[in-house]
């Protein structure tokens, strides 16, 4: 009978410690996310090595968090179109090389950036002029996509170049390949490492960027063809890098520092550097290629170099830059992070526990990058860190580890000081091109990210675009004055709840007599008061901005610690723009910073953010565009177009003045009503004698 009893409490002592170390081990993680063994991870791969100076040398991992694994065995590749190129004969006009500390590949697609201003071809003489020691670090280019080369005798077809002792050498010329194609980085990619070995290899990609959903790079010889995120991993997983893991993977270009594209990279680099937002024209400071010289750098020291070399480039510029570094080992502690935060969003948006229009009005106020004009794309990349922060009040503990999980992951960033709401990465969160909602998600599903993220994304979709929630085109909101000018519509409570955003706004009527009972929008302003009768009210000065003595409409694209973004939807010398407008402290009233393009293939899949904005120069010809309505008798005619004011020529600098309205002129007043589903509607207009 004792000895029963002290068997009993020996094995009553056994399961005790053996939960006692389960849960201290951290072993409580959710079913079916898994927990990341630390002896697996990639993180301390190079335990002699320290970070940079200023930088952070914990790699701690974030024991007890969740983690979602990306299962890369599930990613269907059967749709990608991939034609490699033989690396042999190439291979046989580069002599055999001695071990390098580095090797880093620069994967250049020129597109308009080179063919139109010189941009890459300013990039390779930053490069030749970086000192870097040729003895450290092998440097090999592959150009293309461009039409036409500015400098160095590059041709159009597709070359093989290294920067060497501050000159470059032509290895060879490959012929006319699509670097849209997969294979033709997957075979750049293991030219250069069976050539040039080295101890740590490191890819940049240098070219337009357009987020998770289009993509990078655009070739101009390949009808704009380009790299979606599932090429670029069919890329990746078919070459060398499958085996030999990058040091980092570097995108020289807008929009590709986001959670998708780093997950993508995590199974073959250790770092990801790049942009959350657009970048400044001139990229990268490729003077940075100097750090190399200290054989001793990891990737994330290197990226603080890309990062810090950047930034001081563009002090003094009127430009928003941002570039962060990313530790790729941390990418499924984020990716976890959004699972949990998003299944419990996903609950309780198909339970109707919290309402669509709460979830929509968090993502309308949330940090978003590559926005403009209605004309322009829209990429609906979000700052993650300020999409966990508008749901905290909703999910306190979710928002906590997202912002845990993004403090591991980015382990440098920085951003000019007029912007803010940075975190170092973005996401995926559709809202802006609900018209092109099938395709991304779709090209979302695909890439086989966060379960529960992508649940969402698809029932946030389907409400984005499903049978209006309430219909506000349905009635006639009167449009009123009161005692003291102001102008003024009622709304129910109801209608309010559901609305995003409200706008005052003026019209003219258009001259054309083709658009007979046509009116043009000349200008909208935000700042609508609304009180607790459902008053919307407007003090509306009658004054608003243009240039050479036309009206010009503004749409707010950003707003950050009190300096205002705006885009105006224009044409320079004949092709579509958005005309970029900054008002801050320094400008009061307003400076033009330069003009944007925007894709004239509304149809193409590869629609990518321009890199930098165009300058106006004195002689251009500069004409603004007007969203234009029919307004006339018949209530069931809801056309609408752009349409193209008169021209003019820019003589000298091309600046904003305020422009008040004439005696005699007659102008229409309304209120443009975005609600939570993004549908657009006007109140009832009206008309304004001056």
């Amino acid at each position: 009978m004792k000895k029963n009893r002290i068997w009993l409490i020996i094995l009553i002592i056994i399961v005790a410690v053996g939960l006692i170390w389960f849960f201290y081990d951290g072993g409580s993680g959710n079913l079916g996310q898994g927990m990341i063994d630390t002896a697996d991870s990639t993180i301390n791969d190079i335990t002699d090595e320290t970070f940079a100076a200023n930088g952070s040398s914990d790699t701690t991992t974030n024991i007890g968090a969740n983690t979602y694994v990306r299962n890369t065995n599930t990613v269907d590749f059967s749709t990608v179109k991939s034609t490699p190129w033989d690396i042999s004969e190439a291979s046989t006009h580069v002599e055999p090389q001695d071990k390098r500390p580095y090797t880093i590949m620069v994967y250049m697609i020129g597109s308009n950036l080179e063919s139109e201003d010189g941009s890459a071809s300013s990039d390779i003489q930053e490069m030749l002029n970086s000192q870097v020691n040729s003895e450290n670090a092998n440097v090999i280019i592959m150009t293309g996509g461009a039409k036409t080369w500015k400098d160095f005798g590059i041709p159009s077809d597709c070359s093989l170049i290294q920067v060497k002792d501050g000159q470059l050498y032509l290895l060879d010329t490959i012929g006319m390949k699509d670097m849209g194609d997969p294979g033709t980085l997957s075979s750049f990619i293991d030219f250069s490492m069976e050539n040039f070995p080295a101890d740590k290899y490191g890819l940049i990609m240098w070219d337009h960027g357009g987020g998770s959903i289009y993509g990078f790079g655009y070739d101009e010889n390949f009808k704009g063809d380009g790299l979606t995120l599932l090429e670029m991993n069919q890329a990746l997983e078919s070459s060398d890098a499958k085996n030999t893991r990058f040091e980092f993977i570097g995108f020289d270009a807008c929009l590709m520092a986001s959670v998708e594209m780093s997950a993508v990279a995590s199974d073959y680099a250790n770092y990801l550097i790049g942009s959350e937002d657009v970048e400044p024209g001139y990229g990268w400071d490729y003077a940075f290629l100097s750090s190399l010289n200290n054989t001793g750098l990891r990737g994330d020291a290197i990226g603080q170099s890309i990062v810090d070399t950047s930034m001081k480039f563009y002090d003094g510029y009127d430009v928003d830059v941002t570039l962060s570094v990313i530790d790729l080992g941390q990418v499924d502690y984020v990716l976890g992070a959004m699972d949990n935060m998003m299944n419990q969003c996903e609950n309780d948006l198909n339970s109707g526990t919290v309402k669509f229009s709460t979830f929509s009005k968090k993502r309308a106020g949330t940090k978003t990058f590559g926005t403009g004009s209605p004309r322009d794309n829209c990429y609906d990349m979000v700052d993650l860190g300020d999409m966990a922060s508008k749901l905290k009040d909703l999910y306190p503990g979710a928002a906590n580890e997202m912002e845990n999980a993004l403090s591991k992951a980015v382990v440098y960033n920085k951003y000019t000081a007029q912007t803010d709401s940075i975190h170092g990465l973005t996401g995926y969160y559709i809202y802006g091109q609900k018209d092109r909602a099938e395709y991304a998600i779709n090209t979302y599903e695909s890439l086989k990210m966060s379960n529960n993220y992508t649940e969402y994304q698809k029932s946030f979709a389907s409400d984005l675009t499903g049978t209006k929630i309430l219909d506000l085109s349905a009635r006639s909101i009167p449009m009123e004055e009161n005692s003291s000018g102001d102008y003024y519509v009622t709304l129910s409570q109801d209608e309010i709840s559901n609305l995003v955003s409200i706008d005052f706004t003026v019209w003219e009527k258009v001259p054309d007599p083709s658009l007979e009972d046509y009116y043009f929008m000349i200008g909208m302003q935000s700042g609508v008061t609304i009180d607790e009768n459902g008053n919307c009210l407007s003090k509306f000065s009658g004054i608003w901005p243009g240039a050479a003595g036309y009206y010009a409409c503004l749409y707010e694209i950003s707003d950050d610690n009190g300096a205002k973004t705006y885009a105006i939807p224009a044409q320079l010398n004949g092709k579509n723009v958005d005309i970029i407008a900054l008002y801050n402290e320094t400008y009061p009233n307003g400076k033009i910073l330069g003009a944007r393009n925007i894709s004239e293939d509304t149809n193409s899949s590869f629609q990518m953010a321009q890199r930098g904005l165009t300058t106006i120069k004195d002689g251009d010809e500069v004409a603004f565009c007007y969203f234009a309505q029919y307004l006339g008798p018949d209530p069931e005619n809801t056309s609408h177009e752009w349409y193209v004011g008169e021209s003019f020529t820019v003589n000298g600098e091309l600046t904003l003045q305020n422009y008040k309205a004439s005696p005699g002129d007659v102008y229409l007043y309304g209120f443009k009503l975005t609600d939570s589903q993004r549908n657009e509607s006007y109140s009832d207009f009206i008309e304004v004698d001056y």
